[in-house]
Formats: structure tokens, C-alpha cells, sequence
């Protein structure tokens, strides 16, 4: 679930949301100074169809370089969950029955046309894993090589928005997008558990009904005091529980620092 980027090479670093393609350039591990960029994407059903083709409008736009590029994708187009260990884990084939097998009983049959991936935990821990679908994952990537692009990495955005946070070693993250809410605790450098649900432009009073939710399933919870919240909703709330404290970032694109899952 990993591939590491070579920090010397320029990378394009894009977050496709149903809304907006953010972009920035990164050299070296770091944002080149005014290299920023969004775009709007009228989009009222937030169809990821809509999104790939103004992913493809803009590679078409500026296909006069040809550098790669790392993707994030928009929470709502990625299903996550915290699976148990099992042996099959193994083997790349029972793997992905497996993984199937799993995401089937939460999201139904259709679950069984997406991409799935789960990271390289350590032997006989539960794994974080993703599902994205299919024709999606495809779209990006034929949409880069179509314009000359190698793409290092399609992940969901939960991805970088941890990596970002992870030095500091907080037990709890939230992450707020257009229309979504993520919850996730963590341990040791990983993803321990997750939270989804969809949210109001009204975000600050659900995120305190959301965590006392799913505290009802997790009684850990009780011990937590603090949980980093990272604001990408573009609306910014005045009503924040004190237990979430804003970490500053400027887009989705921002979060990337190398390529993690392609």
C-alpha cells in the first residue's frame, strides 16, 4: 500500500473533490511558492463522472509538462474500514476474496465491483482498507496516461490528511469535507478505527453529536480529550467543540507529501 516518491522529482499533487480540483506542485517534499490552484466544478449530484471529466479538461489543458502526479480523492467516492486480521491477508488473491468478503457485508453486492486495498500492518493486527470504485480508479488512471502522466498514487484523502498529523501522535482525528464527516482514532502510527457519515454545511454541532454516537459503540472514546480536526468543507464553523482543535491547511492537494497508494 505504499510507494515512495523520489523527493528530488517534481510532483503534481491533486484532490479531486465533486466540487473542485485542488492542485499544488511539489519539489522536494515541499509546495512550490504560487503553485497552488482550484478549480470549480459545477457538480450538484457530486457525480464522480463529473469530477474525472474536469480532471481530464485540466490535464488536457496543461499537457505542455509531463510530470507526475499524486491523487487523493474525495472521502464520499471511498469507502474505508478497519478489518480483522485473517490469513488469507496472506496472499494477493485470497486477499482480495477476502476483502471483498468483508466490504460486501457493510455495502451490499455492489461492493464487489470496486478496487480494494489494505495496508501492511503488522502480523496478526486488523488492517485499514479501502474500496474504490473500479471505473473510477480506471478513469484516473487513463486520464494521466492519456496526457503523458505517470500517476504515483490514488488514495483516498483520509490518506494524506493522517500522514500529515501522524508526527504529532494524536489518538483522534476528524476530517470535514463538502457533505462528510471522518472520525478515526489511532495508535502506534495506524489507523485503529473509523467513523463515516455524511454531514450538513452546519458542520460544528454534528461533530460533537457524531463523536457522542459512535462513543455509544466504542467506550474508549471516554478517554480521549482531544481530537485534530482538519477542515476541508470550505465552510468554516464558529461552533466547534472545544475537544476539536483545528490543525491549519490550506486545500486536499496540500496534505500530499509522497505517493502512498497506487
Amino acid at each position: 500500500m505504499s510507494l515512495i516518491e523520489h523527493l528530488a522529482r517534481a510532483t503534481v499533487c491533486l484532490h479531486l473533490a465533486p466540487h473542485g480540483l485542488h492542485g499544488v506542485l511539489r519539489r522536494a517534499g515541499l509546495p512550490v511558492a504560487d503553485s497552488a490552484f482550484h478549480l470549480s466544478i459545477a457538480n450538484p449530484d457530486a457525480s464522480w463522472e463529473v469530477a474525472l471529466a474536469a480532471l481530464r479538461g485540466w490535464l488536457e489543458q496543461h499537457s505542455e509538462k509531463k510530470l507526475p502526479l499524486a491523487v487523493s480523492l474525495a472521502s464520499r467516492w471511498c469507502a474505508m474500514q478497519v478489518v480483522p486480521w485473517s490469513g488469507a491477508l496472506l496472499d494477493r488473491a485470497s486477499a482480495q476474496r477476502f476483502l471483498h468478503s468483508q466490504f460486501a457485508a457493510v455495502y451490499g453486492d455492489g461492493a464487489r465491483a470496486w478496487r480494494l486495498a489494505a495496508d501492511d500492518a503488522p502480523y496478526g493486527k486488523p488492517r485499514l482498507a479501502c474500496g474504490i470504485d473500479a471505473a473510477l480508479l480506471q478513469g484516473v488512471q487513463d486520464a494521466a496516461a492519456a496526457h503523458g502522466r505517470r500517476c504515483l498514487s490514488i488514495e483516498p484523502i483520509a490518506g494524506p490528511a493522517w500522514r500529515s498529523i501522524a508526527g504529532a501522535k494524536p489518538d483522534a482525528f476528524a476530517l470535514v469535507e463538502a457533505g462528510r464527516l471522518l472520525l478515526a482514532t489511532a495508535s502506534g502510527g495506524r489507523i485503529t478505527a473509523l467513523h463515516s457519515q455524511s454531514c450538513a454545511a452546519d458542520w460544528g454541532d454534528e461533530l460533537d453529536r457524531a463523536w457522542r454516537r459512535w462513543n455509544l459503540r466504542a467506550p474508549q472514546l471516554d478517554a480521549i480529550d482531544q481530537v485534530a480536526l482538519i477542515d476541508l468543507s470550505g465552510v468554516p464553523q464558529t461552533n466547534v467543540p472545544e475537544r476539536f482543535v483545528p490543525v491549519a491547511v490550506a486545500s486536499g492537494a496540500h496534505l500530499m507529501r509522497e505517493a502512498a497508494w497506487a
